[in-house]
């Protein structure tokens, strides 16, 4: 057997006002094992979406081991799988890119890695449609992207003064990403555009440098965050409540419904004060406590107990 597997780490994108450009990887993971069959699939998924993930060829993962074979001139007989999956699916954490890099770093491995990073990102761009969630997922870390000359992606691991808490709340509900898009206007004001732009200069520094005190003002945002909020529920409140109990800024993760808030400490309290004003409205809700995961997808020998679904 050629067995491999593979860790995936969660992402996290916009952080306010970088909309499609900022990307963290957060340490929780779906983990793949892969194998080639001589013909036909096998496909098997445990925890997060599990019944739901299709078993099929309109997998996910499946349709990126076939976009590296292709690639790399390989021909693409069939396909044991197994996805491991801690990652809530349509949430805003990155479960369809997961899925993607996971196909993509796998499908790799398996027949020798003639592949580039290079070259699975621009693959993984390629069929997400946007780079700020499979280029953290792929190289880890902190990431800033953007689509360059002839369509290539561009991107770069901006360094971290600070090892933040990542405080993500989970609400019971799921919003579509391609719906919250469509929430977007096509066009924005001068002022809006201008604004933002400062808030990402700002947002930057304050990782970069650890100033806290930009966190604040740099998560502001009026590209996506005001026309997606009334997929949100009670987003104003779980905001409020969250730099109350100290966040040192709070925003919607990705397309959401997650929430995030940044803290270098009492993460707990922030967790619960925001988690009360979504029960208060009868949204049930998860929290997770999370750190920034620096390496991003890769080969691990076995899976551990700890990660047992």
């Amino acid at each position: 057997m050629t067995l491999v597997r593979v860790q995936v780490p969660a992402s996290t994108t916009n952080i306010g006002p970088g909309f499609d450009t900022i990307g963290v990887a957060l340490n929780l993971y779906n983990r793949i094992e892969l194998d080639e069959l001589p013909w036909g699939l096998s496909i098997h998924v445990e925890g997060e979406g599990a019944g739901i993930i299709p078993k099929d060829e309109t997998n996910i993962c499946v349709d990126a081991v076939k976009a590296v074979f292709k690639k790399a001139n390989r021909s693409f007989k069939g396909l044991w799988m197994k996805q491991r999956n801690h990652i809530p699916l349509s949430r805003g954490l990155g479960s369809s890119s997961a899925a993607l890099v996971g196909g993509i770093v796998a499908g790799n491995l398996l027949i020798g890695e003639p592949l580039s990073l290079d070259e699975l990102v621009q693959i993984a761009v390629k069929m997400e449609g946007h780079p700020d969630n499979v280029v953290p997922a792929l190289v880890g870390g902190f990431c800033v992207s953007a689509i360059g000359k002839n369509r290539q992606t561009i991107y770069t691991r901006v360094p971290v003064q600070e090892d933040y808490n990542w405080v993500i709340l989970v609400p019971d509900f799921e919003v579509n990403t391609s719906e919250a898009r469509k929430k977007l206007p096509h066009k924005v004001t001068l002022s809006d555009a201008t604004f933002n732009v400062q808030r990402v200069a700002m947002l930057l520094t304050a990782f970069s440098l650890g100033k806290n005190d930009l966190f604040s003002e740099g998560m502001e945002d009026r590209l996506h965050q005001p026309y997606r909020k009334e997929l949100m529920g009670p987003l104003d409140e779980v905001f409020e409540a969250g730099r109350n109990a100290g966040a040192l800024g709070v925003c919607i993760s990705g397309a959401g419904p997650c929430v995030l808030a940044i803290c270098e400490d009492n993460a707990e309290r922030i967790g619960i004060a925001m988690q009360n004003i979504y029960t208060e409205h009868g949204i049930n809700c998860r929290i997770h406590h999370l750190r920034s995961d620096p390496l991003g997808a890769h080969s691990i020998s076995s899976f551990s107990e700890s990660f047992s679904i």
